[in-house]
């Protein structure tokens, strides 16, 4: 039975773990509480909040959320980066500021967490290097709008012509009439 202390950590993670739309879960071991601390500053500049926690805690805390089993990739120290707004942005956050910040030891991401589920760090790479939501929006939109102008260019040309035509003839009529 976990002391009270422990337990309020594992209902924390549990609600937050239960908002969470993206996880990354990183391998701190070996830096110093500055310089964890410059990560975790830099993380909430982009509205990700890191957490240091035991891997039993942080293992019942995912199973009362319901996620599937991320046993295998509990071991060593563990920190976890946790994104509420968007499933991408922990993993955009994260490389991001590990590139800026220098550490005595590396961090180095364990892997991710997307759907309840775990994925390895390189699809956490993989998700990083996706461009953001409204440029794929606008992507999308693009796609569909290129072949939808084609085809209404296509559909009036036969109207357009006609008028065209009618045009030129009354202008030559109301020449001939002068």
């Amino acid at each position: 039975m976990p002391t009270a202390a422990k337990a309020g950590v594992i209902e924390e993670m549990t609600e937050k773990l239960q908002r969470a739309r993206g996880a990354v879960l990183l391998q701190t071991e070996g830096i110093t509480v500055a310089e964890i601390s410059e990560i975790r500053r830099r993380l909430s500049n982009n509205a990700i909040e890191l957490h240091v926690v035991k891997n039993t805690l942080l293992r019942i805390a995912s199973e009362r959320a319901e996620y599937k089993d991320i046993s295998s990739i509990l071991s060593g120290q563990t920190t976890i980066a946790l994104s509420y707004d968007d499933e991408v942005a922990a993993a955009k956050a994260i490389t991001d500021v590990l590139k800026q910040v220098k550490t005595v030891k590396p961090v180095t991401i364990k892997a991710g967490i997307l759907d309840k589920g775990p994925i390895p760090a390189s699809q956490v790479d993989a998700l990083a290097k996706v461009p953001p939501r409204e440029q794929l929006h606008g992507q999308i939109v693009g796609t569909l709008m290129g072949p939808l102008n084609q085809v209404y260019g296509v559909l009036t040309a036969p109207m357009r012509d006609l008028v065209n035509v009618l045009e030129a003839r009354a202008r030559q009529l109301g020449e001939q009439a002068a």
